[in-house]
């Protein structure tokens, strides 16, 4: 299946994307399909949990799926189907490690969540069950999903593995193109707006990537909305509609 279906992204008022681990083999189980919106299988492929996105959107009134400990309310739960008999310390993946094929099925599929429900990528919007205990200051009993990617070794912690997938599906979001028209009205769905400020007589540079290749310049006052935060870099989009990445340090809230 290649992308997350029409009909599996209802009209909700959602405000944050959680991602996990399974624990399990590299297809869900009963289990994994009462907590989970999604689920991705080992070969990439996505699978629909029981429970509707809509039913963790606020004030719904209906049973929602319980990914996150005192966390589900306004979540969407998507869920890598590995890590069976995984071990932390030493770090052994066990017999279903989380795929690479895994990872970018699930960065796709995120993308395109955050795209419906007009989710910005933010350490706080988009994240690891991992992070959800320092980045929302909600405890999660010692969660380590995700915090290793068995086929990077390099990258090793609930930051760094964070930064990743927010990096990852910021970049997926450039290539996508149009608006979410039929969303309810709530003002945590409205994109955070700020302008240029303290670069003038100079302008500020508009980057490709975090750090990277010069694609233009801002003048003094421009406005912008805030699309993804990776550190101290933000990916903005500008009136004209072109998307790129500034230091947010010369941007100020409207």
């Amino acid at each position: 299946m290649t992308g997350v279906p029409a009909d599996w992204m209802p009209r909700a008022a959602m405000r944050r994307i959680h991602v996990h681990w399974t624990a399990g083999r590299h297809a869900p189980n009963a289990t994994d399909q009462r907590a989970y919106h999604i689920l991705v299988c080992g070969d990439g492929s996505l699978r629909r949990g029981n429970t509707s996105i809509e039913a963790n959107a606020p004030g719904s009134g209906l049973r929602p799926a319980a990914h996150t400990l005192n966390a589900n309310t306004g979540a969407i739960g998507v869920a890598l189907c590995c890590m069976f008999r995984a071990r932390e310390s030493p770090f052994d993946a066990g017999p279903d490690p989380l795929t690479e094929a895994q990872w970018q099925a699930a960065i796709a599929a995120i993308a395109q969540l955050a795209h419906r429900y007009a989710i910005p990528v933010t350490p706080r919007t988009i994240l690891t069950h991992a992070e959800v205990g320092p980045n929302l200051n909600i405890p999660q009993r010692n969660k380590w999903d995700i915090t290793r990617l068995p086929f990077d070794p390099d990258c090793q912690g609930a930051q760094a593995v964070g930064d990743k997938l927010r990096r990852a599906v910021a970049a997926r979001l450039d290539g996508m193109s149009g608006t979410v028209e039929d969303l309810p009205s709530d003002p945590a769905l409205k994109l955070p707006r700020f302008r240029v400020s303290g670069v003038a007589p100079s302008r500020l540079n508009f980057r490709r990537a975090p750090d990277g290749e010069r694609a233009g310049a801002l003048p003094e006052g421009t406005r912008v909305e805030r699309l993804a935060v990776v550190g101290d870099w933000w990916q903005v989009r500008t009136p004209a509609g072109y998307v790129g990445w500034v230091w947010s340090s010369y941007l100020t809230a409207v």
